[in-house]
């Protein structure tokens, strides 16, 4: 089959999202079918074969979303570039949370196709970190006046609510996916969906298999710990370097992994707090590096709370061996709980007594090592061959009629 994907994230920016996006197209590949992605352009990128770009500009402070100048534009884009396709696309899978998810519900309607959606981002959460309440109100006056245009739907009584701009786009969807059961809940919880099929963000099987652990005995060694993402406040990266100088801990480097609107300011913190020998701001690392990296580390920890959707690092951490600290409570339950430390509260001072917690723990030998997760996986393979038989369904149903 031709699987059409339309994404916000060009594969060259960082995140869960795009990673994930990439895995697909592999694996999907990989079993025979073909995969064409509409993306969102940007201008520092590699020509990527199997991808449409369509005009953008990057969406401040963080980069990691686009904003489209004209949907009208990129949809006539779009549809030239996709006439142009050698193979006729069988079925269209929303990757997007905002102007691709127009779009690719725009097309998969104007073509008479079945439409997949995985719904990968908290919008409101987001978008609230990073423009405050109102800000967050007005980005979902815009999305949802530009859905009800494109999709020739009225605009919802609460025109403010990015849940809103969400439902609007998944009420036209065969089958909706969410990458965790929690989020899954919200999106009950919010109305976007009745129900969804939960659909982990997958790890490469390939990386897995070829990673291997030389466990030295921690009593008295260096302990490495890392923490890897978006360098964004939803992220809580300056809360978590804060907690890691607070516990002040003996013979423990931290590494942190990422880019984004906060790298200048962590630079700036770790000469402040003097921790200039344990503490390395290391920016971006090519994802399949990064996760033979979280290998060679004691911990691998993530901050955030009540944003993240799924929380990729942390999963992937664990399929390679690694315990991970965490601090949102709904993330921990999804994991297998011997291969986690949770630190009670969100704030620094909770997170400092966890890291020494962390710490006493793996000098005395229980270092929550996930040699054996037993039924726990998130190999992209075995996601492929799920998200396959959704398509068949999907397909079989045909394109969703709605009664306006």
């Amino acid at each position: 089959m031709h699987v059409l994907f339309f994404s916000d994230h060009h594969p060259d920016s960082l995140g869960g999202v795009q990673t994930s996006l990439l895995l697909q197209k592999k694996y999907l590949e990989r079993a025979g079918h073909t995969v064409t992605v509409v993306v969102s352009r940007r201008y520092r990128r590699n020509k990527t074969d199997g991808f449409i770009e369509m005009p953008a500009l990057p969406l401040p402070p963080t980069g990691a979303y686009s904003i489209q100048p004209s949907l009208h534009l990129a949809f006539r884009k779009a549809q030239k570039a996709l006439s142009e396709l050698s193979q006729p696309v069988d079925i269209v899978h929303i990757q997007a949370d905002l102007w691709q998810a127009i779009l690719g519900a725009a097309w998969a309607i104007d073509h008479d196709l079945p439409l997949v959606q995985t719904i990968h981002t908290n919008l409101e959460v987001g978008f609230q970190h990073n423009f405050g309440k109102r800000g967050a109100k007005s980005v979902g006056q815009i999305m949802n006046r530009w859905a009800s245009s494109f999709l020739n739907q009225p605009i919802p009584e609460d025109a403010n609510s990015l849940w809103e701009f969400q439902k609007q786009v998944a009420r036209h969807s065969n089958f909706v996916a969410s990458p965790s059961v929690h989020f899954n809940k919200e999106l009950i919880k919010h109305h976007v969906i009745k129900d969804a099929f939960v659909f982990p963000n997958g790890v490469d099987d390939d990386v897995v298999e070829g990673v291997t652990h030389q466990w030295a005995d921690a009593s008295t060694r260096k302990l490495k710990f890392i923490w890897a993402g978006r360098l964004s406040n939803e992220k809580r990266v300056v809360e978590f370097l804060g907690a890691f100088a607070q516990a002040d801990l003996k013979d423990v480097e931290l590494d942190i992994y990422g880019t984004g609107q906060l790298e200048a300011r962590l630079r700036l913190m770790v000469r402040q707090l003097g921790l200039q020998k344990t503490v390395r701001v290391r920016g971006r690392l090519p994802h399949k590096q990064l996760v033979v990296t979280f290998a060679t580390a004691d911990l691998v920890a993530q901050s955030s709370v009540g944003f993240e959707t799924q929380g990729m690092t942390v999963y992937e951490a664990i399929s390679v061996g690694t315990p991970v600290f965490v601090v949102d409570p709904k993330i921990a339950g999804e994991l297998p709980s011997a291969n986690v430390w949770l630190s009670k509260k969100p704030d620094i001072d909770e997170m400092a007594k966890t890291l020494k917690r962390v710490v006493a723990d793996i000098r005395a030998g229980k270092a929550k090592r996930a040699d054996d997760t037993g039924d726990w996986s998130v190999l992209q393979s075995s996601l492929t061959a799920r998200m396959i038989e959704l398509y068949k369904a999907a397909i079989k149903q045909g394109p969703k009629k709605l009664n306006k």
